[in-house]
């Protein structure tokens, strides 16, 4: 069996938190599909963040129309990177954190982020929390076309460290990290991030869950 050479984290949820306020975000994107002619009514949230997941493909399901595609998710990602940026100063960094990524680093793992937060955010964070030096590298959604739970992310991430999905462990904290690391066929730890996403996780056939980040070497060596 390959032996893990690369570490590649989720960031929001696993390595940090933040109060993104999803319910201003989610109105925000309502009134941009609406300005650009979305008919499918979007009072039910999850409508909306549908189209955030899947993008091109989920309008087309809904009947956008089709001239209307590319302006649409632009004002839909300046939406989100607007109210991410806000956040910025609510960030807390998840307990051992610090301490769990430098131990990984320090042991010669070659360590990666993919997320679905903006650059910006990412970068803004990590440094804030004095991460940024640990990563050789950080794929943000908009460093992809297709972000997380497309494949393509984590294999673009896995590929800019020069490993291979038989050496390379994804940490996430949610069933779309999951769905990402099996699309990839890639190994998984799920991080406890709360009880219900823990539960989520275990429902969609997690098998590794972890509460401290510090584990992570341990599993690998074991």
């Amino acid at each position: 069996m390959p032996q893990i050479q690369a570490i590649v984290f989720d960031l929001d949820g696993t390595l940090m938190d933040s109060k993104i306020d999803y319910p201003r975000m989610g109105q925000l994107i309502s009134e941009v599909l609406q300005r650009y002619g979305m008919e499918e009514p979007l009072q039910d949230r999850r409508k909306v963040y549908r189209v955030i997941r899947g993008g091109a493909r989920t309008l087309r399901e809904y009947g956008h129309p089709e001239e209307y595609i590319p302006i649409t998710l632009q004002e839909m990602e300046k939406v989100m990177n607007l109210i991410e940026l806000e956040a910025l100063i609510t960030l807390k960094l998840k307990p051992h954190a610090h301490e769990a990524v430098k131990i990984l680093h320090d042991s010669g793992y070659k360590l990666g982020i993919a997320t679905r937060s903006h650059r910006e955010y990412a970068l803004q964070g990590l440094t804030k929390f004095g991460l940024i030096n640990y990563f050789e590298h950080i794929v943000a959604r908009d460093d992809v076309k297709f972000p997380k739970p497309d494949p393509h992310h984590l294999l673009y991430t896995i590929n800019l460290l020069k490993s291979t999905p038989d050496e390379t462990l994804f940490v996430g904290d949610t069933t779309t990290d999951l769905e990402t690391a099996e699309a990839a066929r890639v190994k998984f730890v799920g991080y406890w991030r709360d009880d219900e996403w823990a539960k989520r996780l275990v429902e969609a056939g997690c098998k590794t869950l972890i509460r401290d980040l510090r584990d992570i070497k341990k599993i690998i060596e074991n």
